[in-house]
């Protein structure tokens, strides 16, 4: 067996079942395999996800004959939060572009963070873009204006969960790449958990209006802002 680097798996967390999914490159469901459990609660859920790898992932990987070591985690659980946060900028001197919306984007996420820091952001959506007052979008940004109002919604995981299914899946060797919001994903598809895996498919790709994508790289003005993002619009 090899490590297929051209599939993804995921796995849907969801408050009473487990659902492992292989997606190939050609987008594509190659396997499903269900898990039912009982008397939810997190901790139950942790439990299911453990049991569900003990009895099933050396099946799986000798039916796809792959080893698998990343998985993305699509959780339907009721202990995430969503929050709103606006900010409002007026320009002078400096260009409009898009380094300048980066920066106000980061500034959102710190000021989210600063008060939020027993919360994981698991998506941040730019929800509202205003120029000078009315609603516009991102293909405006190189254009002369004097303010602008970014209006974001962020989705958020509690730190202990994000740690604990880490945890768990660090056992099997396996990495935990991205864990994404079932709700967020009926945003942009059916309730068929099938449309829900090729929604978070164009997620991973970056292919979904407005969500920012963190990058994991240090500005080269440090001691302002940690991460620079993508616009996708």
């Amino acid at each position: 067996m090899s490590e297929n680097l051209d599939s993804r798996y995921f796995i849907v967390l969801d408050k009473d079942k487990i659902i492992f999914f292989c997606l190939n490159s050609k987008n594509k469901i190659l396997f499903k395999q269900n898990y039912d459990f009982i008397n939810y609660n997190p901790v139950n859920s942790y439990l299911a996800l453990e049991n569900f790898l003990n009895e099933n992932l050396i099946k799986i990987e000798k039916d796809l004959n792959v080893f698998i070591r990343k998985i993305f985690i699509i959780v339907d659980l009721e202990n995430t939060l969503i929050a709103d946060l606006s900010l409002r900028h007026y320009f002078q001197k400096e260009k409009n572009n898009q380094h300048t919306i980066n920066d106000l984007l980061n500034l959102l996420k710190n000021q989210f963070a600063k008060y939020s820091n027993d919360q994981k952001i698991i998506h941040m959506v730019i929800s509202k873009f205003l120029i000078d007052g009315k609603e516009s979008d991102l293909s405006s940004i190189n254009e002369n204006f004097e303010n602008l109002t970014l209006e974001v919604q962020f989705e958020c995981l509690k730190d202990h969960t994000v740690i604990a299914l880490k945890k768990i899946l660090s056992k099997y060797q396996i990495s935990l790449e991205k864990i994404i919001s079932a709700n967020f994903l009926k945003k942009f598809s059916q309730n068929r958990t099938s449309d829900i895996i090729y929604s978070a498919n164009k997620i991973i790709n970056g292919e979904l209006k407005n969500e920012v994508i963190s990058v994991k790289k240090k500005p080269k003005n440090t001691g302002f802002f940690e991460n620079f993002f993508h616009l996708f619009g």
